[in-house]
């Protein structure tokens, strides 16, 4: 496109040029915000960035309308969006230092993005002899999908599984108590043909926990996720287990959120499952099998009966488990939060991935 502009009034009038440039930013940043991870979903999330891009094409718009007809009128307009993206590098700089930590690898590609396209396309689009319903459909695509995708991709996923876990020596293949065959693991078994050893307990040396639990802002429901590795316990073959997690050790993707966590749980951070019994069916080492393990949860200081459904195997020295349990938060006696404008729902999936060795 030339510098020199010729106005016709037939084609698209230039702030309706930026809005539609707009929107092709915010559906690009949406799909890239998607990929990244957000600092706080909140403020940094794909309605945000949608928002965002539909005001900087608006913005673009005017702005080319003001430039269009001087002399060289698109150099200065692209100039100008080159200096409102290093203006936002600025500010994105600024806030991660002060307020938002990790926002810079989250919000400056995506301000480049969308820098890039409406600078792009403003001036070209407003050549073109569209439609004002076209604009508005771009527009209106560019919100649901900042709506669609608001609060997906933010978070690590709280499934675990046996195969996480990083024993280290040789694999032999893991069979399901119903027979199918299920993945491989490392396995310990010793390979000279002796039996491998019984022990009377086996001892915690890896654990992790994660808790998912459903929030919703303003309407729009997103999953939080969070994650420690505190966790530590003790089996004891036929007649049970125990686990301690420090709930003040789980960390998630938002940092004010973890500190509420802490300061929630400060006066009584451990919470504990004792098991009424536990004893694994006498099947070969390397084979898992499945088990509903009921015994009593506490945290808060309340305890609770429930159920955890649990995988486990043991191979040699080394007995794996991992289980799940689904909760709500007032049979604890915790009222479900609100932090600003989010609001936590009454129900937790709690899990555990652990490894014990025998003494």
């Amino acid at each position: 496109m030339a510098d020199e502009y010729t106005y016709d009034p037939d084609t698209l009038d230039p702030w309706l040029a930026g809005l539609a440039s707009g929107a092709v930013a915010a559906i690009v940043g949406t799909l890239l915000a998607f990929a990244l991870r957000s600092p706080d979903d909140l403020v940094a999330n794909s309605l945000t960035v949608a928002v965002g891009a539909l005001v900087i094409g608006l913005v673009s718009g005017m702005l080319w309308r003001r430039l269009r007809a001087t002399s060289n009128g698109l150099a200065a307009f692209r100039w100008a969006m080159v200096g409102g993206f290093v203006v936002s590098l600025v500010a994105i700089a600024i806030i991660d230092q002060v307020a938002l930590s990790s926002l810079i690898p989250y919000a400056a590609p995506i301000a480049g993005v969308i820098f890039f396209t409406v600078g792009w396309f403003t001036p070209y689009l407003a050549t073109l002899y569209w439609s004002w319903l076209i604009p508005a459909v771009l527009t209106l695509v560019a919100l649901a999908m900042g709506v669609g995708l608001f609060g997906r991709g933010n978070v690590e996923s709280g499934e675990l599984s046996l195969t996480d876990l990083t024993t280290t020596t040789m694999a032999t293949p893991v069979i399901t108590a119903t027979g199918s065959t299920a993945t491989t693991i490392a396995s310990p078994i010793p390979t000279d043909g002796s039996q491998p050893e019984t022990f009377a307990e086996y001892t915690v040396n890896e654990g992790v926990a994660t808790w998912t639990v459903p929030e919703t802002l303003q309407g729009l429901a997103t999953v939080a996720v969070g994650r420690s590795e505190s966790l530590t316990g003790l089996i004891t073959p036929g007649e049970g287990f125990e686990f301690t997690i420090d709930l003040t050790t789980f960390t998630s993707d938002q940092a004010r959120r973890d500190r509420f966590v802490r300061d929630m749980f400060d006066a009584d951070p451990l919470a504990t499952f004792n098991a009424d019994a536990f004893d694994l069916p006498d099947v070969p080492d390397g084979e898992v099998v499945l088990l509903a393990i009921p015994g009593t949860m506490t945290v808060n200081g309340t305890p609770v009966a429930v159920v955890w459904d649990v995988e486990a195997v043991k191979e040699g020295a080394v007995i794996s488990v991992t289980g799940e349990l689904d909760i709500t938060l007032t049979e604890f006696g915790l009222t479900p939060p609100r932090l600003g404008f989010v609001q936590v729902e009454d129900e937790a999936h709690l899990e555990v991935l652990f490894q014990a060795i025998g003494l």
